[in-house]
């Protein structure tokens, strides 16, 4: 399976009263509830997203750690990062 986010890259805003990490997090959730990423999609290398997006890779870590907090996301050692399926109560 490839993993590819959309073709355009995202823009940040690092002056953003608004963390860059919560920018990126809210990027990738859009690209979910959007239809764009779907579940079980794998998303790409972390390091691999902080090259593409222009930003740290330790802002993409933190990211997906909120994305995995809210659900969107689900993580697996040795296999990556894949998008999760709505929950069943969802619209």
């Amino acid at each position: 399976m490839v993993c590819v986010m959309a073709p355009d890259r995202p823009v940040f805003d690092p002056d953003s009263a608004t963390p860059l990490f919560e920018q990126a997090a809210g990027y990738v959730a859009g690209q979910i509830a959007a239809g764009k990423l779907a579940p079980g999609q794998k998303l790409p290398a972390e390091r691999d997203l902080a090259d593409q997006w222009g930003i740290g890779y330790q802002t993409v870590r933190r990211a997906m750690r909120e994305l995995r907090e809210r659900g969107l996301v689900v993580s697996r050692v040795g296999k990556g990062t894949f998008v999760t399926a709505p929950p069943a109560d969802a619209p």
